[in-house]
């Protein structure tokens, strides 16, 4: 079975859905440009106590089982201590993965945060300022892959491998992009996420691919054993 290109370069033509719409923002055939508003944020409960879910999320719905390989450029004029900006995967407020770049203490860093039942797990990766930051995001079943680039020539690293709830079908898993200013005071920031990409994947019988690798192996002692 092919990969099937879900949604891809004309985005303006995608009905996606907001949540939590901020009061600026536009969307053409290859770019979503969002202004944030202030006191927006993505997290539950660990280290800070707080649980936020005012961030601004844009996407589109697959269902519950469907691996996926999601992709994006990013620009974003960081200003504020917490400014961000990325990808993000949503079942519920309690169940949700981040990532992007993330603005602390005056430094660009390539940020994932990873929600599980409630609990928020960070990590960052220091980078050096680019003007665009490429990130890739693979599901295939319960994991999860991150991956991002400093400029558009750059080879994909490794960020985060990270488990993720598998859930039926029937319910709804929510991909698309993501940006928050959580500083009170602030006037927000202007971000670009450019050539959105959400690619889906076959499922790969892992049970099965160790049968058939058993199988060669039997054969190939036999094989051996009569020369």
């Amino acid at each position: 079975m092919a990969n099937v290109v879900l949604f891809s370069t004309l985005l303006s033509q995608i009905n996606f859905t907001w949540y939590n719409e901020p009061k600026r923002w536009s969307i053409n055939e290859t770019t979503v440009y969002v202004h944030t508003d202030k006191d927006t944020d993505f997290w539950q409960r660990t280290f800070y106590g707080f649980q936020r879910d005012t961030g601004h999320f844009l996407y589109k719905s697959l269902s519950g089982d469907q691996p996926f390989n999601l992709t994006v450029n990013v620009r974003g004029k960081y200003r504020v201590l917490y400014d961000q900006g990325g990808l993000m995967i949503r079942i519920d407020n309690k169940n949700w993965i981040k990532c992007g770049v993330e603005y602390v203490e005056g430094q660009q860093y390539a940020s994932a945060v990873v929600t599980v039942d409630g609990w928020s797990d960070w990590n960052v990766v220091r980078i050096n300022a680019p003007d665009v930051l490429r990130l890739r995001v693979r599901r295939v079943r319960e994991t999860i892959h991150i991956e991002f680039a400093e400029d558009l020539q750059s080879e994909f690293k490794m960020m985060r491998l990270a488990y993720f709830p598998v859930i039926e079908r029937t319910r709804s898993m929510m991909v698309g992009v993501m940006c928050a200013s959580p500083d009170e005071k602030t006037n927000g920031f202007d971000i670009y996420f450019e050539d959105l990409t959400i690619v889906g994947e076959p499922y790969t019988d892992s049970s099965t691919s160790v049968r058939y690798s058993s199988a060669y192996l039997l054969f190939l002692l036999a094989y051996l054993l009569i020369q």
